[in-house]
C-alpha cells in the first residue's frame, strides 16, 4: 500500500473505529497513534500513520485498497504499549504525575528492580 497517512474522515467507521471524528479522535489519543498535521489543511486536521493503527483496521484500509497479498492476521490481544497507555489514562491527573515524576527521577529500570523486590516480598 502507497498511502502512508490517512485523514480523520477516511478513518470514520473502518475496522471496528468510532463513527464520528470525535470518536476517532479521542481514541488515538487513548492509543498514542502517530499523527501530523495535515498539509494545505487550515484549522486543526491531523492525519494518522498507518503504522500506528490497531491491526484490524490497517486490513480494513489494506482491504479496501485492493492490497490483499499485505493483509496480515488480526490479533486480538492489545499490545504492551496500548496496554500501557490505556493504563496510564485510568489514573487521576495526579497520580500520572507522581508517575512519570518517580520515572523521570528513577528511571525505568529502578522502577522495575523495585517492582520485582515488591513481588518477592508478597511471596515471601
Amino acid at each position: 500500500m502507497d498511502k502512508e497517512w490517512f485523514a480523520t474522515n477516511e478513518l470514520t467507521g473502518v475496522g471496528g473505529l468510532p463513527k464520528t471524528p470525535q470518536g476517532i479522535n479521542k481514541r488515538a489519543r487513548e492509543d498514542g497513534w502517530e499523527k501530523r498535521r495535515r498539509k494545505g489543511v487550515q484549522g486543526r486536521g491531523v492525519e494518522y500513520s498507518i503504522r500506528s493503527l490497531p491491526q484490524e483496521v490497517r486490513n480494513s484500509l489494506l482491504l479496501k485498497e485492493g492490497a490483499v497479498a499485505e493483509y496480515q492476521q488480526i490479533r486480538q490481544e492489545p499490545t504492551l504499549l496500548a496496554s500501557w497507555i490505556h493504563i496510564f489514562h485510568q489514573l487521576s491527573e495526579s497520580e500520572q504525575s507522581r508517575l512519570i515524576n518517580f520515572i523521570l527521577r528513577e528511571g525505568a529500570l529502578a522502577m522495575l528492580s523495585r517492582l520485582e523486590n515488591t513481588a518477592d516480598d508478597q511471596t515471601a
